[in-house]
């Protein structure tokens, strides 16, 4: 084999084994948080909002520019929802980590075969599933490749002593911090290296923890941390468990996808690895290379941030930190090859049972992403059809899975094309899984009251869905379910909905592009509550003039409480009902808003548009 058909060959190698492993999720559609990024262009109108749109804390307080809020702008703006571009570039965004992570195994560890393998290794490895499958996970491999891009600066400045090796190094660490918040790791990383590789550089690291300290406060500042839920953080005995637990995930031990009777296998494959790499670092360390002790750093350092989520343990946590272990692996291969005859069968026997273990958990979870995208697709381009048939009806959609509902309902993508009023029919929600972490399934239910009308008006048709498109079924609705739909006052009230005009007070101002501005006072009457722990919901927007406006809220008569609306833009308030009115028919909400802007063209007091007024 020539010299240029071997140096292909060592590039293109692992990107093409990554691409065969996880082909299913270059093809994949848009799903669930996707639609939340591909709608982001929909709140920017002006260079605050811009910005906001960039920068604003979103998603349990992550503030991700470049992976999430620059990559959807710019590629919708391109591609619209044509996700196949999208993908590309996600897939192009790994192939250049494995390159990266080829090199700096190469140099860390004196061997290119080193190198070569690592790649492999981590571009089969089942961690990188999620983040080769689904559009949202992208921030992963940005991330990978600004630490592993920074690091590999740092060797060629510590090789060279070239300060302009040493700029590009703090480049690629400040521009990390917009791809991922693991980014704050970075110096600990370089550190690391500097310490077991070239300590005389050690000092000249430490500045860069004065980044990544300040970040971590402004971070902690503009987005505070979830004192409860499964993003809470939990610094007790857990910890030992959930290392135990990525272990195992990160050398295709123990899986969900796993039957009972493999789990004994697997763990077993899963030792038989372990010993075999710590047998390696051993053997390494006692002839003085140090440097086979940082890719354990690399690993133990970039998972530390995510051990305290004890209720949150996911795969693609590991997508960076398996690059360790991958590095480790490929040294351990490449020095167990060099061994002699004997040490070569044992190391492609355990490359081998690794491979078994990982890859058909990677391509499984890759083929679900995909297929679960395939009905989500559908549905959004039938009911853009269905819209262009019925442009004033509202749609009403049954049948829908927990996971079409999960992955291409809640998060309304029907609204990136400017379609409003897609719900689920009354009865719908009692087929779909309550996830509370993800969000109420209640509140994309068409209230009974307003569906009852709606059908008998004419204004209203039903599809059902999940199979190969939506299927009008309004008349075996109509005929089998309207009779049964409830009449009581809905608890969730649409203030752009007019099937629900009847449940607001004679105050607000008429539709307007979907929604309802309120003068200073507005009333409006809700279906009361069924138990103690629901409460009062407002959504809606606040213009540039009534930021840090008091809203006011009282419940039948009774104080419920003040909410500051602090910045201009979207908000949600959240009021305790009262203990006397839980279990009463009807409630009345009164909202009185402290301050109010006027638009000289038309005069109008404006308080706040909205929105929805719901009890959940």
């Amino acid at each position: 084999m020539s010299a240029a058909a071997r140096r292909l060959l060592y590039w293109s190698g692992p990107m093409l084994a990554c691409l065969w492993v996880y082909w299913p999720g270059l093809l994949a559609w848009f799903q669930q948080d996707d639609f939340a990024w591909l709608g982001l262009g929909l709140s920017i109108y002006d260079a605050k909002s811009f910005l906001r749109a960039l920068f604003a804390p979103m998603a349990q307080g992550t503030i991700r520019p470049w992976s999430e809020r620059v990559f959807f702008l710019v590629f919708r703006a391109l591609f619209d929802m044509d996700a196949l571009p999208f993908r590309i570039w996600a897939f192009l965004t790994q192939f250049a980590a494995l390159a990266l992570l080829a090199k700096v195994t190469a140099r860390l560890s004196g061997s290119r075969q080193a190198g070569f393998w690592a790649a492999l290794i981590w571009g089969t490895n089942s961690a990188l599933a999620i983040s080769m499958s689904w559009t949202s996970a992208y921030n992963q491999s940005l991330c990978a490749v600004f630490l592993l891009l920074s690091l590999f600066w740092l060797i060629k400045y510590t090789e060279t002593g070239l300060g302009r090796y040493n700029l590009l190094q703090w480049v690629t660490f400040l521009l990390g911090f917009g791809a991922l918040e693991l980014n704050v790791v970075y110096p600990a990383l370089a550190a690391t290296y500097a310490w077991l590789c070239a300590r005389r550089h050690f000092v000249r690291v430490l500045p860069m923890f004065v980044p990544s300290f300040v970040y971590t406060l402004v971070h902690n500042y503009a987005a505070p941390k979830a004192a409860g839920g499964v993003y809470a953080l939990y610094f007790d005995g857990a910890l030992p468990e959930t290392l135990a637990t990525y272990l195992g995930w990160t050398m295709g031990s123990v899986r969900p996808l796993y039957q009972q009777s493999m789990l004994m296998w697997a763990a077993s494959v899963s030792i038989l690895i372990a010993a075999a790499l710590c047998v390696v670092v051993a053997v390494e360390w006692r002839a003085g290379r140090w440097a086979v002790l940082f890719p354990l750093g690399w690993y133990l350092i970039t998972l530390a941030p995510y051990l305290p989520l004890k209720y949150h343990r996911a795969d693609y946590y590991l997508a960076v930190p398996t690059a360790g272990f991958a590095m480790l692996a490929g040294w351990a291969f490449a020095r167990a090859w060099r061994a002699g005859w004997f040490w070569r069968p044992v190391a492609v026997l355990l490359l081998g049972l690794y491979v078994a273990g990982s890859v058909p958990v990677a391509r499984t979870t890759a083929s679900y992403y995909h297929r679960r995208s395939l009905p989500v697709r559908q549905l959004f381009f039938g009911i853009e059809r269905a819209r262009q048939l019925h442009p004033d009806k509202v749609i009403l959609l049954t049948g829908a899975s927990s996971d079409l509902f999960w992955a291409g309902i809640y998060d309304n993508p029907f609204r990136l094309h400017q379609i409003r009023d897609v719900y689920l029919a009354p009865g719908s929600e009692r087929t779909i899984t309550p996830h509370p972490e993800l969000g109420d399934v209640s509140a994309c239910v068409f209230p009974p009251i307003a569906t009852a009308r709606a059908l008998e008006q004419n204004r209203a048709v039903v599809y059902a869905v999940g199979g190969e498109k939506p299927v009008n079924v309004t008349t075996i609705y109509r005929s089998m379910a309207a009779r049964d739909l409830s009449r009581e006052l809905a608890r969730r009230v649409d203030a752009g909905q007019p099937l629900l005009a009847d449940q607001l007070g004679p105050t607000w101002y008429p539709i307007e592009h979907g929604y309802r501005w309120m003068p200073k006072r507005a009333t409006v009457r809700l279906g009361g509550t069924r138990s103690p722990t629901e409460q009062l919901y407002l959504e809606g927007f606040c213009p540039e003039g009534a930021a840090g406006a008091t809203m006011i809220v009282k419940l039948n008569g009774i104080a419920a409480g003040e909410g500051k609306i602090d910045r201009p833009g979207g908000f949600e308030l959240r009021f305790q009902i009262p203990a006397s009115l839980v279990g009463v028919a009807i409630l009345e909400v009164e909202l009185e808003l402290s301050r109010t802007v006027s638009l000289p063209e038309d005069g109008r007091e404006l308080g706040a548009a909205f929105g929805v007024i719901s009890i959940r």
